[in-house]
């Protein structure tokens, strides 16, 4: 390991600050697109070339990892064992090699698509925002303590709020006061106190393997409360009543939508929840809390159940695609959170497969959604009957996306569910074991009665207008394609994780 990593050093300048580099990154990437927008073409290849450097980087990230370095990097120290700082375990690595590969093809895609739509002005500020979003999210990713990953959860929100005003009109403002609102509330109000009530009993706030906590009868009723407000304080893991500032945020161009559902901003929500479940509270501290009160967590899997459900039934009711993949997005979402509720180790691995899972195939979903939108200008799902015969592969990507939200073969998602039913059995609780069955049957039925009818009129409906009268670019094309590939490919090769 360190013969290779001395080989490397030079050319890719690998330091022991090298988790601080691979975050900034991006950002680096963002003051270069910031100097260069008057040049569009530069900021198009200045935002791929960041993309594909961070990509290396976060490879060699996941390689230091897997010999051994484990080490926590102060950033900032505060004293008292209160600090900001980066750590390597294994969601993190994860995390952000999924980040850094999906931000290769979003920004291919985005690039082609805001050229594609946006000719007419300058979108060098929307290149830019999209960097410096990126760079937080690698941040939370190497988050070493819960203080870090509060700071760089309140940048994401900020540097997103751009991304979903972009158009600038009174619908893109009010999205924006709605994504803006919501996440600022929930986070001041509910995620950071936590940080101060957990410090002052710990003294700490840094994640540790079997987390901070240890079983204490008379810490019951603050594992209860700390519990319920930092799960609710995650607001962008968009578990119902927090979720209403998704669906809003669709009036933002398709990237941006991208951006937020299958790479940063909502698996940032669903990420810190796992992160928080293993390594702040400790999953088998979490069963014993339960089996006291309830409160302290029992609770979760029926919140996360019924967004499930609910939200699949207002999918039902959508007629723009956006929104449906809106409402599609806070469903699957909980299906991240159902899995890591059920506090055990197979469970908290299956949601992280889940959370990848959802990433490849949702994202698959909002580019086919762009392509579909640059190709033909619509965004209802009753005008693009018969589009298949004009968009063969990105309707096929499409498909394949969609069986993903399905969860049925050769979908990776069938993976998660099969591998959930053997972790929530064996927890030993009837009524958990009935209602995860009850929620995954009927969430089942739900999705396939919204996603297969779009697949079959796509095929094999008469077309609702002439789609051939405009070439879909090929970088529209690609991204979608190799996501989809991607998705395929995790199907066959789940065993490698398990």
């Amino acid at each position: 390991m360190d013969y290779v990593l001395a080989f490397l050093s030079l050319p890719l300048f690998i330091t022991e600050d090298y988790l601080l580099i691979t975050a900034l990154i991006p950002l680096l990437g963002a003051v270069i697109i910031f100097f260069t927008g008057k040049w569009s073409g530069v900021s198009n290849s200045i935002a791929v070339a960041s993309s594909v450097l961070l990509f290396t980087y976060t490879c060699l990230c996941a390689l230091c990892w897997a010999y051994g370095d484990h080490s926590q990097f102060i950033l900032m120290d505060f004293g008292n064992n209160l600090h900001i700082s980066l750590k390597l375990e294994f969601t993190g690595v994860v995390f952000s090699l999924l980040i850094s590969f999906l931000w290769i093809l979003t920004s291919i895609y985005a690039t082609c698509y805001m050229q594609s739509n946006y000719h007419d002005r300058n979108y060098s500020n929307f290149l830019c925002f999209f960097s410096i979003s990126i760079s937080c999210t690698m941040f939370i990713a190497f988050s070493g303590d819960l203080l870090t990953t509060f700071v760089f959860y309140e940048l994401l929100t900020i540097s997103t709020y751009p991304l979903v005003t972009y158009h600038g009109t009174n619908e893109s403002m009010i999205a924006g006061r709605y994504y803006f609102g919501v996440l600022l509330f929930s986070s001041l109000v509910l995620f950071f106190p936590v940080l101060g009530f957990l410090y002052n009993e710990f003294h700490t706030l840094d994640f540790v393997s079997s987390g901070i906590f240890k079983f204490d009868t008379s810490l019951t009723t603050f594992t209860a409360v700390c519990f319920a407000m930092l799960i609710y304080g995650i607001g962008k893991a968009a578990l119902m009543p927090m979720h209403f500032w998704l669906p809003k945020a669709m009036v933002a161009p398709t990237p941006v939508s991208a951006l937020l559902h299958a790479v940063a901003v909502v698996k940032s929500g669903a990420f810190i929840i796992i992160k928080v479940i293993l390594y702040t509270f400790g999953t088998n501290n979490l069963q014993r809390f339960v089996q006291q009160n309830w409160f302290a967590g029992g609770w979760l899997p029926y919140a996360a159940g019924f967004t499930i459900i609910a939200a699949s039934l207002i999918a039902l009711k959508q007629k723009e695609l956006k929104k449906l993949l809106a409402y599609s997005t806070v469903s699957q979402l909980s299906y991240i959170i159902l899995f890591a509720s059920i506090f055990s180790d197979l469970s908290a691995k299956v949601a992280v497969f889940q959370l990848v899972c959802h990433a490849f195939a949702k994202i698959t979903l909002f580019f086919v959604a762009g392509s579909i939108i640059t190709k033909t200008g619509e965004k209802y799902i009753d005008r693009i009957h018969g589009i298949g015969r004009s968009m063969p592969i990105t309707m096929i990507a499409f498909t394949m996306g969609a069986l993903s939200m399905i969860g049925v073969p050769p979908a990776p998602t069938f993976w998660g569910k099969f591998l959930i039913f053997q972790a929530v059995f064996n927890s030993g609780s009837t009524a958990l074991s009935i209602f995860v069955t009850f929620v995954l049957i009927v969430s089942t039925i739900l999705n396939s009665m919204y996603f297969l009818p779009i697949i079959y009129n796509a095929f094999f409906s008469k077309s609702s207008k002439n789609f051939f009268i405009k070439k879909t670019p090929i970088f529209l094309v690609l991204p979608p394609a190799i996501t989809a590939i991607c998705t395929f490919a995790i199907f066959f090769g789940y065993q490698i994780i398990f």
